[in-house]
């Protein structure tokens, strides 16, 4: 909503402790980055720039921007996602990301954990 001035800011890292991981925050209203969740890349064989930008998007979207990076020609797959269904006691949201190239199977691509969003 554009009437109302953004209170939480949307970001990301590299995560120190787990490779191909990244931690996202959400500047608080001290202007500091929490912790709100991770994203793991499962799929080895995938470029950890492509990772990046897939991670990018999901930034761009939290954020409210409706601009992505378009990334079909270099995934030549599509990108499809299961919500998990959340516990009612457990604050995080885990969504798991997966490829489907139009053979065989899908294949798990990447997981994203978030917390502290209630439901909308």
């Amino acid at each position: 909503m554009q009437n109302q001035e953004l209170s939480e800011v949307y970001t990301y890292g590299p995560n120190p402790l787990l490779a191909r991981s990244y931690l996202l925050f959400r500047k608080d209203h001290n202007g500091e980055n929490a912790p709100i969740g991770d994203y793991t890349v499962l799929d080895e064989q995938e470029d950890l720039a492509l990772a990046e930008k897939k991670l990018m998007n999901i930034i761009m979207q939290l954020n409210g921007e409706n601009d992505l990076l378009e990334l079909g020609n270099q995934t030549h797959s599509r990108l499809l996602f299961h919500c998990k269904p959340k516990e009612a006691d457990d604050p995080k949201q885990v969504i798991v990301f997966f490829s489907y190239t139009g053979q065989g199977i899908s294949k798990e691509n990447a997981i994203l954990t978030l917390e502290g969003f209630e439901d909308e």
